[in-house]
């Protein structure tokens, strides 16, 4: 029963929301906004400097913060969450987000990237990204392993 009660969100307002536009969307047809920005394509720079995400389902992304990347160059270990370390978001352009890798990373090779990783990894709706249009839709966390 314990863990029962910690996965339910004190903010029912808001995943009821999100459910009657994926309602509306999936099973009446209607062209609606349902979902935040998600990762379609997951780019490194050759010197693995940098990683270039590109994002979809949305027209335009509500950058609010440059935090929730992380980025682990440590291969098999990185089954661990403690080896995990934050890269910062530096710039955007329309749908695409570059992510600074992590100084201890570069040169390094790369094992992943993943965002928003933790259980609780940010206040309520101060993630890094969400749909420009509705801000309620927030970008979903995700792992990428290169």
């Amino acid at each position: 029963m314990y863990l029962f009660c910690r996965v339910h969100t004190r903010f029912k307002q808001d995943i009821c929301y999100r459910l009657s536009r994926a309602g509306l969307a999936v099973a009446y047809g209607q062209k609606v906004e349902f979902q935040g920005p998600i990762a379609e394509h997951v780019v490194r720079s050759n010197n693995n400097e940098t990683i270039n995400i590109t994002y979809t389902a949305v027209t335009n992304i509500d950058l609010r913060n440059p935090h929730g990347f992380e980025v682990c160059c440590l291969e098999k270990t990185c089954l661990n969450d403690y080896v995990w370390v934050p890269s910062l978001i530096t710039d955007k352009n329309d749908l695409t987000v570059t992510i600074a890798v992590n100084s201890s990373c570069v040169g390094r090779p790369l094992y992943g990237i993943r965002y928003l990783w933790h259980e609780t990894p940010c206040l309520f709706k101060q993630a890094a990204m969400y749909s420009a249009t509705d801000s309620n839709l927030p970008s979903p966390p995700y792992l990428k392993i290169f």
